[in-house]
């Protein structure tokens, strides 16, 4: 088949049954343009629908809320490329060649979270990214500065992640927090935490590779959780036993993470939640209730790639040497 007329993609059928297909090629609509993809990163939720899914993506013979498309979908949202072709009706100062990133999420424009303007809450939420190929509308391309490269530009999805989900936890400069799970977005979390002037970051994670990876983003301690005692470590880190971290970050997915991100707050301290789930945690609601701690979820970003894009840009996070 020639290249001009498929596109390769990894096509997602569902539990373990992921495919390296050749589908049509996109063509770009109105007010669309065909990208070229350089690079795309694998998520823990792409992870996650191969091994315990569907969980985000609709069920065999069910059609998706916005496309209307069944299964198979291509997987995939962390993506850079060049623009290959521009479709009829763009306003922008689009041009064949033009570095850009995506952001990769639809979303419908009518329920309620669209309309009070956090789409990325929508309830029908979806993505695309794991091909040779995509199109995508005007309105969700952003520029890449000459000086961030299109494997960075790539990273500009899951920092996107971590910018929102530091924002939600009210995090403040001179905090000190907890972040569970040394991941790409539990990295990013950190770097995030670093730049916005945290006094104290502490990582807990299983894998030595992972917690080098920690410290090499910015983590003041990493510390495994199967050695010590995150919790005690955590109050031993911030002024005694009746202390902990104001805030707590849980990228990981797993309970036992859950719980020990709840129970090294101090009193009234945030624990955030930005990883994917595919069981259903128990939670000991006494461990917040007692305290007085909060919990709280994210998804996705809502309006966080330009500063994503401008952070990489102006140095104030650098992914050199790590990504």
């Amino acid at each position: 088949m020639s290249n001009e007329a498929t596109n390769k993609v990894v096509n997602y059928y569902g539990k373990r049954d992921i495919r390296v297909e050749e589908n049509p090629m996109p063509v770009p609509g109105e007010g669309q343009v065909l990208i070229k993809l350089a690079w795309c990163g694998i998520c823990g939720t792409d992870l996650h629908e191969y091994t315990d899914g569907p969980i985000l993506c609709p069920t065999a013979g069910t059609a998706h809320g916005i496309t209307g498309e069944k299964l198979p979908f291509c997987l995939g949202h962390e993506f850079s490329g060049v623009i290959s072709k521009v479709g009829p009706g763009v306003k922008g100062e689009w041009r064949k060649g033009d570095r850009a990133i995506v952001e990769p999420t639809i979303s419908c424009f009518k329920c309620y979270a669209c309309k009070h303007n956090f789409r990325n809450a929508c309830s029908s939420l979806g993505f695309v990214g794991l091909s040779g190929y995509a199109v995508a509308g005007e309105g969700f391309l952003h520029k890449l500065p000459d000086n961030v490269s299109l494997q960075h530009g790539a990273m500009v999805e899951p920092l996107a992640v971590a910018m929102h989900a530091v924002q939600m936890s009210g995090a403040t400069k001179g905090c000190t927090a907890l972040v569970c799970g040394a991941g790409p977005i539990g990295c990013f979390v950190t770097k995030v935490l670093i730049a916005m002037g945290a006094s104290k970051v502490i990582v807990s994670e299983p894998s030595g590779s992972r917690r080098k990876m920690a410290t090499h983003a910015g983590a003041h301690h990493a510390i495994s959780p199967r050695e010590d005692d995150v919790v005690s470590k955590c109050r031993e880190l911030t002024g005694g036993d009746d202390v902990g971290v104001d805030v707590s970050f849980e990228c990981a997915g797993v309970e036992a993470s859950l719980t020990a991100a709840i129970a090294a707050l101090r009193p009234r301290g945030t624990c955030l939640d930005v990883a994917i789930w595919s069981t259903k945690p128990q939670i000991d609601m006494n461990a917040l209730v007692l305290g007085e701690k909060t919990l709280r979820a994210v998804i996705c970003y809502e309006s966080k790639h330009k500063p994503a894009i401008e952070t990489l840009s102006s140095g104030k996070i650098s992914l050199d040497g790590q990504y």
